[in-house]
């Protein structure tokens, strides 16, 4: 979508994507290269971002066009100069991709990056570019599309990896009509809108498509606006019309999932996550940008007031954790909280995304907010998202999320929170009313018990894999400097994966089984108590009522029984008012 010259992005949406590029490009060395600081690597897939990001910049009006082009120009050259072909193949992939563990990253999403980024190049240039540098751009980019793509996108096992390199290969045939990447583009369209949930949500990584643990078919707060970012993106590079039925609803239900997950202030409910591990907070805002994408694209098509309402919010939140060099940030500092595994150089280059929705974005500043649908004191809106088993509640006062079952789950697959009440946050200073630590047993809002004995081979079968992994994590924190932490990591992984779930201690919130029950007004959840990983405790159950009323979120618990449990209490939120306690339940109020 093109501005009119009165109407360009204005600097405040400019400003902190400018910032973040700027931060990239501090990190090159002598010859070009934007030199990781923490892995040591020249993540190639992360420098076409950069590339990105001063194409969407230039066009969004941003001074010093000459200093951007130059930038992104001699990024290209790089990109040209990492496409190899692999040993004893006719692919053509962009080093370092798979090739060097330090990457963090593959061929397919590096690829996809890469391939997108030069095409990008060559159209936004074109005869600017002197000849030699566009005919390299153009001849990488549809290189590896037409001997790695067009086949990675059908076969790789994670949704959102397909759907990344589906964008390099829709925009490579930009330059050059193909028959064999439409027909490979459209089958890769279908087959991702095959692997959607009915209620818009996707699995991390499908177990029918390879997953090793069932928590990784968990659905993915952090993953889910890729897919349906990516599809509209690619869509209109094939020439396609997102609107056509064909499209419609399954991007659609995708954006109403995205929708769903957002809170007040922009953040999302973290604890809906299949890759928890990622993450050293309940919370993250480093895949705002592809929402931001995903919602100003979405709102570009289908004309929904409230997709733009989203897409400011998320921006916000985004900007709100830029740090003042343009350094990204996951998460705010806090109780329990940590380092993130991804490097700040994946977010600064996923900020390309955004970038490419500034003109959109502007619009949605432009737009008129969102009917309110509530503000009366007494509406009340009731979400279900019936294959994720999420239910969000909202009313003037607050906005909650409520979960039931699960998939099973261990340190690092699958979500670690659910049976109940995962968060709630206040719409008048979005403040989130439950404190939440991911390896804490006794938690705010939920009952702790024990029973039994340690049960090592519960713990070994749950964490066994994830404590081999543990040296991985170590050598990624030594190649950064944090030896302390590359120390402690197989400790850690051993205290919190293995002899966590081997632990006698129970939760509400460790069930993976749960039944909900939905009310006008609000959720019930049965569940029993049970061990970390999902384990039911024989014979024990509660019931969990949350209902809203205009005015905040009414909790009551009781417990029906305790069966094999012993030592059962329940944890009040400091947040909580109104409480009644009958030593077997209790009710309190949150808003």
């Amino acid at each position: 979508m093109t501005l009119t010259d009165d109407t360009r992005v204005r600097p405040a949406l400019r400003e902190p994507l400018r910032r973040a590029l700027n931060w990239m490009l501090s990190l090159r060395d002598a010859g070009g290269a934007i030199v990781c600081p923490d892995h040591g690597v020249e993540h190639s897939g992360k420098s076409a971002g950069a590339i990105v990001l001063a194409l969407e910049l230039m066009r969004a009006g941003e001074p010093d066009r000459e200093t951007l082009k130059a930038g992104a120009v001699e990024q290209g050259r790089r990109l040209v100069g990492n496409l190899i072909n692999e040993p004893n193949s006719p692919c053509y992939t962009f080093r370092p991709g798979r090739h060097d563990p330090f990457n963090c990253s593959n061929s397919v999403i590096d690829g996809g990056a890469c391939s997108d980024a030069l095409s990008e190049l060559v159209q936004v240039l074109g005869p600017e570019l002197d000849s030699a540098d566009r005919e390299a751009f153009r001849h990488a980019s549809l290189l590896h599309a037409r001997t790695y793509l067009r086949y990675a996108i059908l076969d790789k096992g994670i949704p959102a990896q397909r759907a990344w390199g589906l964008t390099g290969l829709a925009t490579a045939q930009v330059l050059e009509s193909d028959e064999l990447l439409e027909r490979a583009a459209l089958e890769a369209v279908g087959i991702l809108e095959g692997i959607q949930h009915g209620d818009g949500s996707y699995p991390y990584h499908p177990l029918e498509w390879g997953a090793a643990h069932p928590g990784a078919g968990d659905v993915s707060s952090f993953y889910q606006s890729r897919v349906t970012a990516f599809l509209l993106f690619a869509l209109e590079r094939l020439g396609r019309d997102p609107t056509d039925p064909i499209f419609r609803t399954p991007l659609m239900r995708g954006l109403d999932f995205l929708l769903g997950l957002q809170g007040p202030d922009g953040v999302k409910i973290g604890l809906v996550e299949a890759k928890p591990w990622y993450w050293g907070a309940e919370y993250e805002v480093a895949s705002h940008p592809f929402d931001v994408a995903a919602l100003c694209f979405g709102h570009e098509h289908f004309r929904r007031a409230e997709l733009a309402t989203a897409a400011r919010h998320s921006f916000e939140a985004w900007a709100r954790h830029l740090s003042p060099s343009g350094r990204p940030t996951s998460h705010k500092p806090g109780p329990g909280r940590g380092d993130s595994y991804q490097c700040p150089l994946f977010w600064a280059a996923h900020a390309s995304w955004a970038a490419r929705a500034l003109s959109q974005l502007e619009l949605a500043y432009r737009a008129p907010e969102a009917p309110p649908k509530l503000g009366s004191g007494i509406d009340i809106a009731v979400r279900a998202y019936e294959d994720a088993q999420l239910v969000r509640l909202e009313d003037d006062a607050v906005v909650a999320w409520v979960r039931g079952a699960r998939p099973a789950w261990n340190l690092h697959h699958g979500s670690p929170h659910g049976a109940g009440l995962l968060q709630v946050v206040r719409k008048a200073d979005g403040r989130a009313l439950l404190e939440r630590r991911r390896h804490a047993a006794a938690q705010e809002a939920e009952w702790s018990c024990r029973a039994g004995k340690r049960d090592w081979k519960r713990g070994w079968r749950a964490g066994a894999d994830e404590l081999r992994f543990s040296f991985w994590l170590s050598r990624v924190h030594a190649r950064a400097g944090r030896v302390g932490q590359a120390l402690a990591a197989p400790s850690t992984i051993w205290r919190h994966g293995v002899a966590g779930f081997a632990s006698p201690v129970g939760s509400s919130s460790f069930a993976s089984r749960a039944a909900i029950e939905l009310l006008p007004d609000g959720v019930v959840v049965r569940a029993p108590l049970g061990f970390r990983g999902g384990e039911a405790i024989e014979g024990s159950e509660v019931e969990r009522r949350y209902r809203i009323d205009g005015e905040g979120l009414e909790v009551r618990e009781r417990l029906i029984g305790e069966g094999a449990a012993r030592d059962v209490s329940y944890h009040r939120p400091s947040a909580a008012r109104e409480v009644a306690d009958s030593g077997s339940g209790l009710s309190y109020r949150l808003g």
